[in-house]
């Protein structure tokens, strides 16, 4: 037991060590960065949003604290806190991995912040990020216990422990593959890639909530 709460203290001192990072990132970064900063591209990693950089060199960096702070709090408000000691490990991954995620997007826009014309490196390395976390998510999906903050939620995986069960089970394996399709879509380049995206990420949607609907009749 004392070793699992290590490993759970690690990972939640990993999270503030991101966070920290990308604060003292950006502080050193400030002084070289554009006036105005890239934050959003089109389909074809076309700069097409910019925000003042008082504002974007602390946008991820700032809702990744606010992450870090709310996680403990959605424990403690969920009405079946006393779930999170049955995933308390997957709950941390889930934590980690979203915050990774949000350090890797500010690594990215940073770089292409100082390095305009490296836009067309965006697309790639998004899907590169996106792959790597539904493959971390699907791997520990089936391990979340019944709660109203993690999780597929519909009404009927809400209302019934086993529905919610079996429904996070086949969205695990949904996520896995969904993440490797984005992995190659990276790795495989494409110019009209992105239809092909949205598709997977409408079936990760769509998918898990029909088959709860399907199960919950049976």
């Amino acid at each position: 037991m004392k070793i699992a709460n290590t490993k759970l203290s690690l990972l939640r001192v990993t999270q503030w060590v991101l966070v920290a990072i990308m604060f003292l990132a950006g502080a050193l970064l400030y002084s070289y960065l554009p006036d105005m900063i890239p934050t959003h591209w089109n389909v074809n990693n076309q700069i097409d949003g910019w925000t003042p950089k008082i504002y974007g060199a602390w946008l991820i960096p700032g809702m990744a604290l606010i992450f870090t702070i709310l996680f403990p709090l959605l424990r403690k408000i969920d009405p079946e806190s006393k779930n999170y000691d049955k995933f308390a490990k997957t709950w941390e991954v889930f934590q980690i991995t979203i915050i990774g995620f949000l350090a890797y997007m500010y690594a990215i826009t940073s770089y292409v912040a100082l390095n305009v014309d490296k836009s067309y490196l965006v697309g790639r390395l998004v899907m590169l990020g996106l792959g790597v976390m539904f493959i971390i998510l699907g791997n520990y999906m089936g391990k979340i216990r019944h709660n109203y903050f993690v999780g597929i939620k519909t009404p009927w995986t809400l209302a019934d422990p086993e529905v919610w069960q079996k429904t996070h089970r086949l969205a695990g394996w949904i996520f896995v593959a969904a993440g490797l399709l984005v992995l190659l879509m990276a790795f495989f380049w494409m110019q009209y890639i992105w239809p092909f995206f949205i598709a997977i990420i409408l079936a990760i949607v769509i998918i898990p909530m029909f088959y709860s609907y399907w199960i919950s009749r049976k």
